[in-house]
């Protein structure tokens, strides 16, 4: 009777102090580097030293806005804890060597594996595209035998014959010599082909210029010719089989932009350089332009392939994931939310880096004023990255209920419950990485998962504290392998379980010594909860809205801020079971109709306000794998372009249908 009415107090609560929406955010990780005078740090390359320390570059000007001119000194950043906090290391003063840094970009950073020529296993290579014609060689390399603490001009390849070479990439080939593959525009006959030059004592002395990718056209004249297929920045990797994977982006060759793959048995032969490789893709999703590319070794034969481009068609916070080599490709969270931003050089060309069961990313997001460089990290559990940063529901496997702040309690000490999913902000849970554990903190209350007084005695209660760093706020996750987590303290050594498995809804949790119990085992579901809105027939639009109001499709070219593109999906403000659309950079306003037009409104709480502000999302009617949107309080009627601007009408026409669908980008 208690627990009953309890129970009931609970509700009203719910009811008399309703509760807001779970904001999930973007996956951010940490913040390196950003200020407003240098605000185009893009093309980021990391590495990690045989010690464990991080080494990290990138370019602290875009050429694009400068003409290309103006380029700074490349800059190394260090961290020997695992990314949570970084140093400025190193600097090289390109001049010092009779080089100007104003036109050196595209760097390629490499540890040798191994001694070549006299250079041991950890020497540290710079390589950089040079595209100053008064330059002789269009790349240069530095080494570092120091950790990245000194550099020495160590060579020079790829001499300019009047154009230029981009993105230098290294690897070491199966007969031990060091391979420098790039972007060349230099050769008769082609718009740009990739190539490679091979070093037999450890990057000093290069010869053997073999192509590897490209189309030849006889007659071919760069700048007067039609565009020709550009195949471009290569990224290796060894896999652990032995064998070599090249992923490159390829320009004017269908579809555009597109990464594919090819293959090599010892990373010089890669077969016909006419042929465009396998193209990364899910079949619904596909990986554009810059391509990064790790292997995550998890025991299995062929480890885990990760990639992204910079202009991938799925959601910003996914990348492409592979079990077979790349034969086959899936979707999986990514360590960052890597959004585009293409007149600001924004998520241009960044790296990942495989740590143990770790994925490691550096990446840039344009915050509005600057790009900020970031560093994000996951880490492998099954099948499943889970995401330092990151927001997740925590699902009980025995009953399908989720951890829960109860009643939105905002007081230490509160015991957690299960509960149904609400979509609310009590379930939401972000997860922080430390040392291989997670601090769980909830986005409602701001306070975090504990175990009183560090208790290892079995029943503890699991409760919310304020955080204070002590080992008892701190959880491991032991994946169960079949999806599923145990959540263990590390202070007190208990499981999160619940106190009595035959009662559901609003059981306490507590902690209980190991057992075989579902009870003990929970489902982290990543929260997605921030969408754009892309067009379905007119690729690269998304709805967004201006300073004043208005709601429009316009593309990412637009001068106005890329967070006006972004929505917030809660539950409809007239029907839960719909959904509204809030603006993420206008908190409390909504995408509404009004005198049938599209318009961004505060919520003002009429009914006709939060009628107007509902929809009801089914799928798309030219393309059931994305979304339409139909009115809630004028059934019938669906948001849809016409020249540029948005409107609900009734659909009759192909051409209705086409412009009232939509990509849901989730983020």
């Amino acid at each position: 009777m208690k627990r009953t009415l309890t129970l009931l107090m609970l509700v009203l609560l719910a009811l008399c102090f309703p509760l807001s929406a779970a904001f999930a955010e973007d996956a951010q990780g940490t913040t390196i580097y950003g200020d407003a005078a240098t605000p185009h740090c893009f093309y980021e390359r990391m590495v990690e030293l045989p010690d464990g320390t991080l080494l990290a570059t990138w370019l602290r000007e875009f050429p694009v806005n400068s003409g290309w001119t103006g380029m700074q000194a490349p800059q190394f950043f260090a961290s020997t804890d695992g990314g949570r906090t970084w140093s400025l290391r190193s600097e090289i003063a390109p001049e010092n060597d009779g080089i100007s840094k104003d036109k050196l970009g595209m760097p390629g950073l490499f540890v040798l594996p191994q001694q070549l020529g006299e250079w041991p296993a950890g020497t540290i290579l710079y390589a950089v595209s040079d595209w100053d014609t008064e330059n002789e060689y269009t790349i240069h390399i530095w080494r570092s035998t120091d950790n990245g603490t000194s550099w020495q001009l160590h060579s020079q390849l790829a001499p300019r014959a009047g154009r230029s070479t981009w993105e230098p990439e290294f690897a070491v080939s199966a007969d031990g010599r060091l391979v420098c593959y790039y972007s060349d525009e230099r050769q008769t006959g082609y718009d740009q082909c990739i190539a490679y030059e091979v070093s037999p004592d450890g990057g000093v002395s290069w010869g053997g210029y073999t192509i590897v990718a490209g189309e030849y056209e006889e007659g071919w004249v760069p700048g007067v010719s039609e565009g020709n297929w550009r195949p471009g920045m290569p990224r290796v990797q060894k896999l652990k089989d032995g064998t070599y994977l090249m992923a490159h982006e390829n320009i004017n060759a269908s579809p555009n932009g597109a990464v594919t793959l090819r293959r090599s048995a010892d990373g010089l032969s890669w077969g016909d350089p006419r042929e465009l490789g396998s193209l990364v893709t899910t079949g619904a999703d596909t990986a554009f332009q810059c391509p990064t590319l790790a292997l995550v070794d998890d025991g299995s034969p062929c480890g885990r392939l990760f990639l992204r481009g910079m202009n991938d068609s799925c959601s910003p916070s996914l990348c492409f994931t592979s079990t077979d080599n790349g034969d086959t490709w899936s979707l999986i969270d990514a360590p960052l939310t890597a959004v585009r931003n293409e007149s600001r050089g924004s998520s241009w060309s960044g790296t990942f880096a495989a740590s143990g069961a770790k994925l490691l990313e550096l990446n840039n997001y344009f915050n509005g004023e600057y790009n900020e460089i970031r560093f994000g990290t996951g880490t492998l559990y099954g099948d499943q990255l889970i995401v330092s940063g990151a927001d997740y529901k925590l699902v009980n496997t025995a009953s399908g209920l989720c951890m829960d702040d109860p009643a939105g309690s905002l007081e230490q000490g509160t015991q957690m419950i299960l509960w149904t999913d609400n979509a609310l902000k009590t379930q939401s849970w972000h997860l922080e990485e430390d040392a291989g554990a997670y601090k769980l903190r909830c986005n409602y209350s701001g306070l975090v998962l504990d175990n009183k007084e560090g208790s290892s005695q079995p029943g503890s209660l699991v409760r919310q504290w304020e955080d204070n760093g002590a080992p008892a706020q701190r959880w491991l996750l032991e994946a169960c392998g079949d999806g599923a987590f145990r959540i263990k303290n590390v202070q007190g050594g208990l499981y999160i379980d619940v106190e009595d498995p035959q009662e559901l809804l609003h059981a306490p949790l507590v902690q209980m010594p190991l057992s075989d119990s579902a009870a003990q085992k929970w489902r982290l579901e990543r929260i997605y909860e921030i969408v754009r809105l892309g067009s379905y027939n007119i690729g690269g639009t998304f709805i967004r809205h201006a300073a004043d109001g208005t709601v429009r499709i316009d593309g990412d070219f637009t001068t106005q801020p890329l967070k006006d593109s972004e929505w917030r999906v809660v539950p409809g403000l007239a029907d839960a079971d719909c959904v509204s659309f809030e603006a993420v950079n206008r908190p409390g306003y909504y995408l509404r109709h009004r005198d049938g037009r599209l318009t961004l409104s505060q919520d003002d709480g009429t009914a006709l306000m939060r009628g107007d502000a509902t929809w009801r999302s089914v799928p798309g009617l030219a393309d059931a794998g994305c979304v339409s949107l139909e009115s809630y309080n004028i059934p019938g009627n669906y948001i849809r372009h016409r020249d540029g601007i948005l409107y609900i009408t009734a659909i009759t026409t192909q051409l209705d249908q086409a412009d009232a669908t939509f990509r849901q980008i989730k983020q």
